[in-house]
């Protein structure tokens, strides 16, 4: 069977049209109500400052940025989550290791917070009384199958553990988040 000239394209859009339908949208608005095949978001965090770290008292977590993906055209999606920063360290104490505990959570249409993992980065600086170095440090995280939906993906610091007149700044932050209907 031959279809007349602009068929297919009568097809795409009662298939969108049904898709649309099928979703309302009360908190979150995609930029397209029914996505591509995959969807992609991004966004710059605000990174963070961590001046001299002191072991006798409690860390406050500080967030570092947060990006927000709807997926709610997308049958069982598959998300990737990935974070990406530079972590400025100066050493002014001695030569125990010091540890960032970073945190990613996320919230999906409104409901509470969950935590989707932990990642450390741990940093030993030996010799000179002072020093400092700048690297880089990413983190992924992967969901299968998970419920489709508006989520929000926050990266945190939520520990840090070091001695004494250590001082951290992590800038340059970027976070991503991918996502496509599983089969």
């Amino acid at each position: 069977m031959e279809l007349y000239k602009g068929a297919e394209e009568d097809i795409k859009r009662d298939n969108r049209d049904k898709c649309c339908d099928e979703h309302k949208y009360d908190n979150c608005y995609q930029k397209s109500p029914c996505p591509y095949k995959v969807i992609f978001e991004c966004a710059q965090g605000t990174g963070a400052d961590i001046p001299k770290l002191d072991p006798s008292k409690p860390f406050i977590p500080r967030s570092l940025g947060c990006v927000t993906i709807d997926t709610s055209c997308l049958k069982n999606p598959v998300v990737k989550f990935e974070f990406d920063s530079i972590i400025k360290y100066e050493d002014k104490e001695n030569d125990l290791p010091t540890t960032l505990v970073f945190g990613l959570f996320k919230t999906c249409d409104d409901r509470q917070e969950i935590q989707c993992g932990t990642w450390e980065y741990m940093v030993t600086l030996t010799g000179q009384p002072l020093q400092e170095i700048a690297t880089s440090f990413n983190f992924n995280h992967c969901e299968c199958n998970s419920c489709p939906g508006c989520c929000t993906y926050i990266v945190k610091i939520i520990d840090a553990i070091s001695d004494n007149g250590d001082q951290f700044s992590v800038c340059n932050t970027s976070l991503s988040v991918i996502a496509k209907s599983a089969h």
